[in-house]
């Protein structure tokens, strides 16, 4: 296999992989606006800056989201906003977010009635997997065409690897 097609291939596994954990995200985010609630309370909303490994003296902004509710008689602690990253997003998104939700807030939870462990505040389609899903297909739609243009030439050819 030469070093161009496993190019290709890594960019077409990439665009997949990008579908499928965007849809995953938007999926559960859909589900979730018919997720049972739960009262709850938020006990930590901050926003933190954390440093990035590869680039010193550069941080990325992420919302760090507590909460404890109840489901059955058994505790819980949450931590997701919705289906998103806590570190995906503008400063003001993420300060918009913290307000919604202050420490000592009391909170409705959205949980996952087959897991009562999986949670989140805010249920919908995030942004975040709508974007993942675009690069995915930008990903796929690039790299389908090339994947199957050198599949075919080789066949036509009668080339061997």
């Amino acid at each position: 296999m030469t070093g161009r097609r496993l190019f290709t291939l890594f960019f077409l596994g990439l665009g997949f992989w990008c579908l499928a954990v965007g849809a995953s995200k938007a999926l559960e985010g859909l589900a979730a606006r018919s997720w049972p609630t739960a009262p709850g309370r938020v006990v930590i909303s901050e926003l933190r800056q954390l440093p990035t490994p590869k680039r010193p003296g550069v941080s990325r902004l992420c919302l760090r989201l507590e909460y404890w509710y109840e489901v059955g008689g058994k505790g819980y602690r949450g931590t997701r906003l919705n289906t998103g990253w806590p570190c995906f997003g503008s400063r003001s998104y993420l300060e918009r977010a913290r307000r919604r939700h202050p420490s000592g807030a009391r909170v409705r939870v959205r949980y996952n009635p087959d897991d009562p462990a999986r949670s989140l505040l805010e249920p919908g389609v995030e942004w975040s997997a709508l974007f993942l899903m675009g690069v995915g297909l930008c990903l796929v739609s690039a790299s389908w065409p090339l994947f199957r243009r050198r599949g075919r030439g080789r066949r036509l050819t009668g080339a061997t690897t």
